[in-house]
């Protein structure tokens, strides 16, 4: 009998601190929008890439920032200098890049 309280505590606890973590999935609609821009950075240790990229139509204006690379075949063929073209996923607070392609540079 006490195993048996003792597995309803532990299953208990662990209920209350998933509940509690603030861990919440993101059920919020995944939004799709294309980026036109150039690699400046690859950080592999957290496999993002710093694109600076032209306007994203829709989502933000021109800039230069950091982005989460999420697939590992896409985040292998980056390299500075590479001028690219992809799709930013954004899901609520959440963004990141995917279906890279490399494309020919244009003129700034």
């Amino acid at each position: 009998m006490r195993r048996i309280l003792a597995l309803a505590i532990l299953l208990f606890a662990a209920f209350a601190w998933t509940a509690c973590s603030g861990q919440k999935a993101n059920t919020a609609p995944i939004q799709k929008y294309s980026m036109d821009g150039e690699i400046m950075r690859v950080n592999s240790a957290d496999q993002t890439a710093t694109i600076k990229h032209k306007d994203i139509e829709g989502w933000m204006k021109a800039m230069t920032m950091d982005y989460s690379i999420r697939n590992k075949d896409d985040f292998a063929k980056l390299h500075p200098g590479d001028h690219i073209n992809g799709t930013v996923y954004v899901q609520g607070d959440d963004f990141w890049v995917g279906d890279i392609h490399e494309a020919p540079k244009q003129p700034q």
